[in-house]
């Protein structure tokens, strides 16, 4: 009967925390309705469909002549254009598939996390995934992440498949499912060349109970296989930008980023002016890069009004005018480089030490935290004060705006945050110290959370960090169970045949 039982337990666990996963966001979106295109990101994403659905081709225009773009990758665009296709043009039913989406990532994580720690690391990454209110947060919302999650998911789990146990096939299903990720997302682009580098890293090892030859054979062919699919999935691409706009590339967002983004925070730094992204202090730096490249290019045909810098020009000019403004600003970075690591390394610091308490607090109390009558930012508070040695008056700040002056929902929730993120690091390092003895396993994981943590820079915010989220809750399930010398005679912790 406990046989029985178990098995049981087994069979319909996996399927409990999918049902869990969804239950979840049905209740999130119900109790918090969205609009799915509140996001500028997601105004782009909808447009791009739209003209995919109409024949206008990959377009972010509104109005002709619809110029192609290559700023973003296109299998979300298509994936949107899909579900308008089956459930029309009306963007709250696209986020019916944001539901299966966050299913399948659920399901992604638990095998992710069966692979890399066994069974019951598998449930336990899957749990902390139904029950994670950052991929809740932007299941209303037509956003990359949500088909970028299960595929980065499946990614994962299918490299460390590999690593695990190589052969070519587990080897092409990687490259298969990384090259996916791109198309979904560019920024993945050069986290997916470093792991299919790792993967010919390790191809090169072998047992000692493998000869030479036999050993380079099964590399070779791994990392044959994994290449070839990443190249089949990417290639099509590549070509269509390479025949549309003159450049072999997979898209232009690292060049438009370095304009919007990185130079702008670099002209801050270095002018000591603090601009947030978006702002209109942030926007007036921008502008100077345009009239930079203006003056540089000796633009015609402009007013001389931000607004309107890349609009009434043909296709060709307006992707000229594009390229001059990315090489004025990659002449600020390299100007400037100190400033922009400044800057960057300043934006990956508020995204690590912000525990989102403005958010949790609107929507529990209905209030924005202005409301408190405490400072949002309290690490930024102490920093200004230690930034001229006032080291007392920074400890001083902290107690009061933390513990003195603030209500009491507020330091519920604030110091309940700080405390849960800090128990996530402390678990998730811990699960990265077990994989010590499967460096190449702890590797992957481990880059795929610092890409991502410290690839927004300046305007990093969690929902640029959520993708890292399969690989945090696989290491944190690790460093949550207990019985580490089980696993191990599990075979969980111990590096098999091939492995690095």
């Amino acid at each position: 009967m406990g046989n029985l039982t178990d098995r049981s337990l087994r069979r319909w666990t996996p399927w409990a925390l999918l049902w869990l996963t969804l239950l979840v966001r049905v209740a999130w979106l119900s109790v918090s309705p969205t609009d799915p295109l509140e996001p500028v990101d997601a105004q782009g994403y909808h447009r791009l469909a739209l003209n995919l659905l109409a024949g206008r081709g990959f377009s972010l225009d509104w109005n002709p002549p619809f110029c192609p773009t290559a700023i973003r990758t296109p299998l979300y665009p298509l994936f949107l254009a899909g579900s308008y296709r089956l459930l029309g043009t009306e963007p709250s039913h696209a986020v019916l598939f944001n539901l299966l989406l966050e299913v399948l990532a659920a399901a992604g994580v638990t095998r992710l996390g069966r692979a890399v720690g066994g069974r019951r690391a598998g449930m336990l990454a899957g749990l902390l995934y139904a029950l994670n209110g950052t991929t809740q947060r932007f299941t209303g919302y037509l956003l990359t992440e949500s088909l970028l999650l299960p595929l980065l998911a499946a990614a994962l789990w299918a490299t460390v498949t590999w690593l695990r146990r190589p052969r070519p096939g587990s080897a092409a299903l990687a490259g298969l499912f990384w090259g996916l990720a791109v198309l979904t997302k560019p920024n993945e682009q050069f986290l997916a060349l470093g792991v299919a580098g790792l993967l010919a890293v390790a191809a090169c090892k072998r047992s000692p109970a493998e000869n030479q030859g036999r050993a380079m054979v099964r590399g070779l062919s791994s990392v044959v296989a994994c290449g070839a699919a990443l190249l089949l999935v990417l290639a099509p691409w590549g070509v269509r930008n390479r025949r549309v706009l003159g450049r072999w590339q997979l898209s232009t967002a690292f060049e438009e980023n370095t304009a919007r983004v990185t130079a702008v925070a670099t002209l801050a730094t270095a002018q000591g002016i603090a601009a947030e992204p978006w702002t209109e202090t942030w926007e007036a730096l921008y502008f100077e890069l345009v009239q930079t490249a203006a003056q540089r290019y000796h633009w015609n045909s402009w007013s001389g009004r931000l607004e309107d810098w890349d609009t009434s020009l043909s296709c060709a000019d307006r992707e000229a005018r594009h390229r001059q403004v990315a090489a004025v600003a990659r002449d600020v970075v390299l100007t400037w480089p100190g400033a922009a690591l400044k800057a960057h390394g300043a934006g990956v610091e508020r995204s690590l030490l912000d525990p989102g308490h403005r958010f949790a607090y609107q929507v529990v109390t209905g209030r924005d935290w202005s409301a408190t009558g405490v400072v949002d930012d309290i690490w930024r508070r102490m920093g200004e004060s230690l930034a001229i040695g006032a080291v007392g008056d920074a400890l001083h700040a902290f107690w009061l705006e933390r513990v003195a002056r603030i209500p009491p929902d507020a330091a519920l929730i604030w110091w309940g945050l700080f405390a849960g993120r800090l128990a996530v690091w402390g678990a998730g390092l811990r699960g990265l110290w077990r994989l010590r003895f499967r460096p190449s396993t702890a590797c992957v994981l481990a880059a795929v959370i610092v890409y991502h943590v410290v690839l927004p820079g300046p305007i990093a915010y969690d929902r640029f960090y959520a993708p890292a989220i399969p690989a945090t809750v696989t290491l944190v399930a690790l460093g949550t169970l207990k019985g580490q010398g089980q696993l191990r005679n599990q075979g969980a912790w111990s590096a098999p045949a091939g492995n690095l």
